[in-house]
């Protein structure tokens, strides 16, 4: 008897199909002579993407950067801040650098997919569309991709953006690693093993900052605050109560949180996710000044709403003072850097936004 096969049974058949040859595709091209086969080359490191992935380094001491400094565009720099080159006009989002090539999402073409090589020649967009959390690796290019309805459906293509297809239908990208997709919705984190075509439920929470590595699956508990780890045998660890904008790279963890004096200025944590030690490695000021750079003689745990100086407020009533702030911090070579604003980048740049390396103190303007 003839069976006719329903819309879900032809999606289902093709995507277990595509899981074989990406499968193929990951694993046969790096297995060596005695049959063991090597780390995939990556073209991103620990939790850079999940911050946005406004930085990458390519292991050989550059960093490819959005530049706080020159309109958001695609910069390359040594380590130490020398040698800044333009590579594009493009406004970059989730770098990543492999075999001589940078991928990005291009905010400036709607996000779609472009790739220029590490000098700044050959650029090329390789995905048009709404693309986001982009994973560079030898297999290919991950990511997904909002449809019609706004909605993230998850994809893979060639790394020259050829033979695109839909791999998983209705999830965001979290993360790649070893031949597993990494993906969410907001009631769940699941993985998607690409040699058996196989989704599975690992947590049922909302997560966020998923980063992935040999000794566990780590992500923040966005409901319960705490930022954990996924063991082999699925037993879940609370490593930080408390805290935003994480980034696991290694077995550190970066996060913000406030401190200081008044315990209320911004501050960023690094912790040890095997021994739960934790140091501050910046920390912010907590007085507020105006656009200029000159202090107003007011901190940040001031009640505002109760001076009476109107000097300090606009037409509107709105507050003109500013304040020093970090977010993401970005992992290069054991380096750490992070996308903030300081006072004394006014006089050194001219501008309150920059990207700041992390000195262990109050932070050195890098770009």
């Amino acid at each position: 008897m003839e069976r006719k096969l329903s819309t879900l049974h032809i999606l289902l058949l093709c995507l277990s199909v595509c899981s074989v040859c990406l499968s193929a595709c990951t694993n046969g091209d790096r297995r060596e002579s005695n049959g063991a086969v090597r780390p995939e080359k990556l073209g991103f490191e620990g939790g850079n993407l999940n911050a946005g992935g406004l930085m990458c380094g390519d292991g050989n001491g550059w960093v490819y950067y959005r530049s706080e400094s020159d309109y958001w565009c695609l910069y390359k720099a040594k380590l130490d801040g020398s040698g800044k080159a333009k590579l594009s006009d493009g406004c970059p989002q989730n770098i990543n650098v492999l075999d001589g090539w940078v991928y990005y999402s291009n905010f400036r073409d709607g996000f779609s997919i472009y790739r220029v090589r590490v000098d700044g020649k050959e650029e090329t967009k390789l995905v048009d569309g709404y693309c986001s959390n982009l994973y560079v690796a030898e297999s290919g290019l991950y990511f997904d991709m909002r449809d019609e309805h706004n909605s993230a459906q998850i994809y893979h293509a060639n790394l020259d953006g050829s033979e695109m297809k839909l791999i998983i239908p209705d999830m965001k990208l979290c993360y790649y690693y070893d031949g597993i997709v990494y993906c969410s919705n907001t009631q769940k984190l699941c993985t998607y093993d690409l040699e058996t075509g196989t989704l599975s439920a690992i947590c049922e929470e909302y997560t966020y900052n998923v980063s992935v590595n040999d000794s566990g699956i780590y992500f923040w508990d966005v409901n319960n605050d705490c930022f954990c780890r996924i063991d082999g045998v699925r037993s879940t660890e609370v490593i930080v109560s408390g805290g935003d904008f994480y980034n696991l790279t290694g077995t550190k963890l970066y996060h913000t949180g406030y401190g200081g004096v008044s315990s209320k200025s911004a501050c960023i944590y690094c912790v040890d996710v095997d021994t739960k030690e934790r140091e501050r490695v910046l920390s912010l000021s907590d007085q507020y000044f105006d656009i200029d750079g000159n202090l107003l003689g007011l901190t940040v745990d001031m009640q505002i709403t109760e001076i009476v100086d109107e000097s300090l407020f606009d037409d509107e009533g709105q507050f003109i003072g500013y304040s020093e702030n970090c977010s993401y911090t970005y992992v290069i070579e054991d380096l750490a850097f992070a996308r903030g604003s300081l006072r004394k980048s006014i006089f050194e740049t001219g501008k309150l936004d920059c990207l700041i390396l992390l000195d262990g103190g109050n932070g050195v303007v890098w770009d």
